[in-house]
């Protein structure tokens, strides 16, 4: 799929069009992670369950190697570990999965950093512990030096190399809080009707990032769904938006926060990282 004006920015494959591994390498250490344009995906490990639950084609590493620098990492706390659901679906994953191919592209590229947000998805069976004691353990089992576990937001310097944990789950302990960031994320959208309501939203958080204090974190998701409105039908319709609305300001260096998206293709996420330069 693509839109009227051919330029494809949804991808169905599981193979990006072209790579930036390490886009954030020359941005100054100085620069805090809340003053840049960093591009996400929504349920980034949502492949499996069928068109209404999956989100993505890119596997995890692939969506690094594109230049993704925030992902959404849903957990189902089950027997003392996290699984990787969306919904009641689970997703072929463990959150150790999920920590190891991210550390293996940063030892690889050492100047990238990554926002992980980890959400508590679905309901919790079989723990004889709180959902952050287990992933205090996992965090540790991996490596803690691997990890930016402070509630607060760090600089690119202090990030690079690392996995900066945006916490968002019950008696959260670990990292960012993710309610401390101002969010745009109204992910019902009744039907495919509904998209310019949709985009519209997407566009007033934009520009509310873009003159917003840059000692803050925008987190905006263009993604969104319904059972009358796949997430692959609501992304064919707002990423063109999305696309069109940046193109619309060339070269200019602007703030936009992290944009997290479902199914990007590799021109929407330059178009997210260009806006850094």
């Amino acid at each position: 799929m693509g839109n009227e004006q051919g330029t494809p920015v949804c991808d169905w494959d599981s193979t990006p069009d072209a790579l930036w591994p390490n886009w954030m390498a020359d941005i100054s250490d100085s620069k805090s992670v809340a003053e840049l344009s960093i591009p996400g995906t929504h349920n980034t490990m949502a492949f499996y369950g069928g068109a209404l639950v999956e989100c993505q084609r890119w596997p995890l590493s692939q969506q690094y190697k594109a230049g993704i620098r925030f992902v959404d990492i849903r957990c189902r706390h089950i027997e003392n570990n996290l699984t990787i659901h969306h919904d009641v679906v689970y997703q072929q994953a463990i959150l150790g999965d999920v920590f190891r191919d991210t550390i293996a592209f940063l030892k690889e590229n050492t100047g990238e950093a990554i926002l992980m947000r980890i959400k508590k998805e679905y309901d919790e069976t079989g723990c004889t512990q709180p959902f952050d004691k287990t992933l205090k353990n996992k965090i540790e089992a991996y490596g803690q030096s691997n990890f930016w576990v402070k509630n607060q937001i760090p600089t690119l310097g202090e990030a690079r190399g690392k996995i900066v944990i945006i916490e968002n789950y019950p008696c959260a302990s670990v990292g960012i809080n993710y309610w401390s960031l101002d969010i745009a994320d109204d992910y019902h959208v009744p039907t495919i009707f509904h998209t310019p309501q949709k985009w519209s939203g997407v566009k007033d958080h934009l520009e509310k990032a873009r003159y917003g204090s840059c000692s803050q974190i925008f987190l905006t998701f263009a993604s969104g769904s319904s059972g009358g409105a796949y997430p692959n039908a609501v992304a064919d319709r707002v990423n063109p938006e999305l696309y069109y609305y940046l193109n619309g300001f060339g070269d200019q260096t602007i703030r936009w926060g992290i944009i997290v998206m479902d199914f990007p293709a590799s021109i929407l996420v330059h178009k997210i990282i260009q806006s850094n330069k």
